[in-house]
């Protein structure tokens, strides 16, 4: 039997009682005996509301967490084919460690699944870090994993194996977009249409993204503020059904947080290389103030991720039972809602009376604003508002 009891896995346990400026970081204790197997450590991880533990019962406890994820939803049928995705951060580290023990183990407990690693080259020129020496000693480290390479906006067609890569000189084809938020909302999307085609590719029928609660937290909040309200359940949930050809993409890490995360790395010696160059100043785009918003806010109350995590996952896909397939979005995949909106008419109405301008002076006529913010509505009619607005943003070329 699970030594590990559901209490474990919890709203974080004790975090909602917590006041403004509570600690919300654990400690890892030189040496002492494990409270949980009583064996004396050189290392124990104290996590927050948890007995200080050793280095195995950590891990164990992490790990199923993950196996957990899959196991309760039985998302992951049996010699699965499995992309991982992999971007050099802690948590895609930690994921690819635990896929990795899963496939280690003996009979009874391996995770029966065929693994295979994707690694998508977001590099903006061919000055920025090499990730290269990095990939190359994982897939010394975790073997017998395949990897591979692909560059974000690149043809499908043109993914590599890891020790064949070599980056293009021409790294990404730049849409002129006016802000950073369409920015990196757009190559956001370009990146889910990669992933599916990749798998696709590869014959892979499920997708891996090492996604954990801080960042669904954080999604969930960017996807509505975005005007992505209708398809924000999928953003955040455990499995996500939009991409090409039925593959679903699996979040298992959904209940880590980052502490854990944190100790995992230290625990297994794990080296992340990401390069985040959307990190720059906070309030440079939409999605990185919501990011530093969540962050400072959980700085001081210790249960804001718990809150808005646990919050999204009450939130269902509103999909009509009809016998059509339901219309979705040529971007994103999103399904579209066929009724015109009150709210995104007054929206169309409001640019429609921008666009017009002076016009409106010498022929004040309520009914061609009406019927111009309709036809802007009917232009893009195959795109949800998330991507009209992208669209609305890009100075030439169109979005598909």
């Amino acid at each position: 039997m699970c030594s590990i009891g559901e209490d474990d896995f919890g709203d974080e346990g004790a975090t909602h009682a917590m006041l403004p400026g509570s600690s919300a970081t654990g400690t890892v204790i030189s040496a002492g005996s494990c409270n949980k197997c009583g064996l004396n450590s050189n290392a124990l991880y104290k996590l927050n509301f948890r007995a200080a533990e050793c280095h195995e019962c950590f891990l164990s406890y992490t790990r199923h967490k993950f196996r957990a994820a899959l196991g309760a939803a039985k998302a992951l049928p049996r010699n699965a084919e499995v992309l991982l995705l992999i971007n050099g951060s802690a948590e895609s580290l930690v994921l690819l460690d635990m896929l990795h023990f899963a496939q280690t183990q003996n009979t009874f407990k391996r995770l029966h699944c065929n693994a295979r690693v994707l690694y998508i080259d977001a590099r903006l020129t061919s000055n920025n870090e090499d990730p290269l020496p990095s990939l190359l000693e994982l897939q010394r480290r975790y073997t017998p994993f395949q990897f591979y390479v692909v560059q974000l906006g690149a043809d499908p067609s043109s993914m590599q194996l890891l020790e064949d890569y070599s980056a293009s000189s021409a790294i990404r084809d730049q849409k002129k977009l006016r802000s950073l938020t369409a920015h990196q909302d757009y190559w956001q999307q370009q990146r889910k249409r990669l992933i599916g085609a990749v798998a696709a590719q590869l014959q892979c029928t499920h997708v891996f993204e090492p996604s954990i609660s801080v960042a669904l937290a954080t999604q969930l909040l960017t996807s509505v503020a975005l005007g992505r309200g209708g398809s924000v359940a999928l953003d955040v949930a455990l499995l996500d059904d939009r991409l090409q050809d039925g593959i679903k993409l699996l979040r298992p890490l959904k209940d880590l947080n980052e502490q854990e995360v944190t100790f995992y790395v230290h625990a297994q010696q794990l080296q992340p290389f990401e390069t985040d160059e959307n990190a720059l100043s906070p309030d440079s785009s939409l999605q990185n103030l919501t990011r530093a918003f969540v962050a400072n806010l959980q700085l001081n109350y210790a249960s804001t991720v718990s809150t808005v995590f646990r919050t999204g996952d009450k939130i269902a896909l509103n999909r009509q039972q009809t016998e059509e397939l339901p219309t979705t979005c040529a971007q994103c995949q999103s399904i579209l809602d066929c009724e015109v909106s009150d709210t995104l008419l007054a929206i169309e109405y409001s640019r429609a009376v921008s666009e017009m301008g002076v016009a409106l002076r010498n022929n004040d006529n309520v009914e061609a604003l009406e019927q111009r913010a309709k036809q802007r509505l009917a232009a893009t009619d195959d795109l949800c508002h998330a991507c009209r607005n992208i669209q609305d943003e890009i100075t030439s070329d169109t979005l598909v």
